[in-house]
């Protein structure tokens, strides 16, 4: 690595800076050396190429900033609650193939808090435990997520009684409406043994992708799928995700509104046959998820 000293040596320019950087009056008092040839043929009049690098740099840093601001104003112009990209039904079906679903109704009381499947309340939207209101949203999810975000929840029930719930939340103008399992999982007291990734074959497209987790919270085991979709992109993995949004924003200036799905069943000592029930569910349930074409006049 050379020194300080042989750069000056070899580079005259820079004994130029390092002299006006010290004391710039002594920039128009200097005179060209003897020893310094280099200097001596040099124009006169042509301006110190330093001064060239730092425009060059000011215009990079002004167009930089140009952009940031036209991008910014772009994105804040965007209204995401009337968007209707997340291109999925805002309502779950009552019936995927053999599965029968029913509502799930939360108690809003805070010394409660309970959940009821739709068919133990008998038509009532009282508790059954405190008389609190009941609604299909949960007290913990009203206050942690935007008020412009759609919860939707269904529980379904085989024949063979077992049970696999599934959400969608639609995001809305603020993206924190959506966020990973992982996240608030561990919050619940759940810990998070494993995950992996469940490739779904579907007819007439390509294999649909969901995360798996399996999770356990002292003698509840429970096994979860989810994936993403919005703006006509579809993935299991958050940070793609993440990418996708950055794209649409910066690149297309439009903001679409995202889905999170998410399944989630017992897991049984067979994690095989739990997770080829889960599979089969969304075969079923991922068609009548998608919206209806209109009609063509």
């Amino acid at each position: 690595m050379l020194g300080v000293g042989t750069l000056l040596h070899r580079y005259p320019a820079l004994q130029s800076l390092s002299v006006s950087i010290q004391d710039p009056s002594r920039l128009d008092d200097r005179k060209p050396s003897e020893n310094s040839p280099s200097e001596s043929c040099a124009p006169s009049e042509q301006p110190p190429a330093r001064w060239f690098g730092f425009n060059q740099g000011a215009c990079s840093v002004l167009v930089l900033l140009g952009l940031t601001a036209l991008f910014a104003s772009r994105i804040r112009e965007i209204d995401v609650a009337s968007s209707q990209t997340a291109d999925l039904r805002r309502e779950l079906p009552s019936q995927v193939g053999e599965w029968k679903g029913e509502w799930i109704f939360y108690c809003q009381s805070e010394k409660c808090m309970r959940s009821f499947p739709e068919s133990e309340l008998d038509g009532t939207r009282t508790c059954p435990s405190c008389g609190g209101i009941l609604d299909q949203v949960s007290l913990g999810e009203r206050n942690l997520l935007p008020p412009d975000s759609i919860i939707t929840r269904r529980m379904y029930q085989n024949e063979e009684g077992k049970h696999i719930t599934v959400t969608i939340v639609l995001s809305g103008n603020e993206q924190r409406s959506i966020h990973r399992p992982q996240q608030c999982l561990p919050a619940q007291g759940f810990s998070i043994d494993q995950s992996s990734v469940l490739t779904v074959p579907l007819t007439g497209r390509s294999p649909l992708q969901l995360m798996l987790i399996h999770a356990q919270k002292g003698p509840i085991q429970m096994l979860m799928g989810y994936w993403f979709a919005g703006g006509g992109h579809e993935t299991h993995d958050h940070f793609r995700r993440m990418a996708y949004m950055a794209w649409d924003n910066l690149i297309h200036g439009i903001r679409p509104r995202w889905a999170y799905v998410s399944l989630q069943t017992s897991a049984s000592t067979n994690e095989k046959i739990s997770t080829q029930r889960l599979a089969d569910f969304v075969r079923e349930l991922y068609p009548l998820l998608k919206p209806v074409a209109p009609t063509p006049q």
